[in-house]
């Protein structure tokens, strides 16, 4: 007994981030067991080293893996189930993807600033930038461009002389048939009199810990450093006709150093004041 092959569940749309893995499932059954095949954008789907089939004939599920899922991967896709009964057929799409998010913006009043993002998706989305969950309105000071290749899509946001009241909250949404994605991000504001008053402050940090150093550096102009030398016998000491037993003079020696700078003692400048003192030897 044939049956036509039908699909229990259907393969849905699923979204992907660049480089991620893309999975597809569907649940087919009919009599025979159907023979499946998948098709991106109408054309048929060959495996490869990236792109996985499988059908479990426990559970007559077939499934398609994308290992790394990039733009390229994006669009429609059709599972196909034929037998000598008929044959059935489910589509999907990749929704909208962000590979690319808004990122923080710091901003320094009067100055550009610009937020830059891309997605994927299919069928085209519509694209939408809010500011405080407000809708933003193309205007003289604020653009807002975006630029379509295949199912890749490039949005920017770029506002002019930036203002305190453009600091906040800035999202982006893509939305299509097949879902919607979102992104975003914060712009931060200074305004130049706390840059002004911040840069001054800076200064003022500089010259106190300037005029400290030199302090230091002063108070050690005139500091002096102590070496103490002993030497201990001398190849001119008699040896006594007994035991041939060396004097035990002590020679002593005090050098000092006077310092003109605390990293760096020149020899030139070194004052050698010593004082000698003889110790006579144990008596015998």
């Amino acid at each position: 007994l044939s049956t036509t092959p039908t699909f229990i569940e259907p393969i849905v749309s699923c979204v992907v981030a660049s480089g991620d893995v893309a999975r597809f499932h569907a649940h087919v059954c009919g009599m025979p067991t159907p023979d499946i095949n998948w098709y991106h954008e109408q054309e048929l789907i060959k495996p490869t080293k990236n792109i996985v089939f499988h059908f479990d004939e426990m559970t007559n599920t077939a499934t398609l893996i994308i290992v790394d899922a990039f733009s390229e991967h994006a669009g429609k896709y059709t599972c196909k189930a034929t037998s000598i009964a008929g044959e059935a057929v489910c589509t999907a799409t990749l929704a909208p993807s962000f590979t690319k998010k808004l990122k923080f913006q710091s901003v320094l009043e009067g100055e550009p600033a610009s937020f830059r993002c891309k997605l994927v998706a299919f069928p085209a989305p519509t694209i939408l930038w809010f500011h405080n969950n407000r809708q933003i309105q193309k205007e003289h000071r604020r653009k807002i461009n975006t630029e379509s290749r295949m199912h890749t899509h490039m949005t920017s946001l770029i506002i002019d002389s930036i203002k305190e009241k453009d600091s906040g909250s800035y999202k982006v949404m893509a939305i299509n048939t097949e879902g919607s994605a979102e992104s975003t991000a914060s712009l931060l504001v200074s305004l130049r009199e706390e840059q002004d008053a911040n840069y001054l402050s800076f200064v003022r940090r500089s010259a106190k810990t300037h005029a400290s150093l030199d302090s230091l550096v002063e108070q050690r102009k005139d500091r002096k450093f102590r070496v103490d030398l002993r030497c201990v016998g001398s190849p001119f000491d008699k040896m006594s006709q007994k035991g041939m037993i060396r004097s035990q003079n002590l020679l002593f020696r005090s050098v000092y150093f006077r310092t003109s700078s605390p990293s760096k003692v020149p020899e030139n400048q070194a004052l050698e004041t010593a004082s000698e003192r003889a110790r006579s030897p144990p008596p015998m």
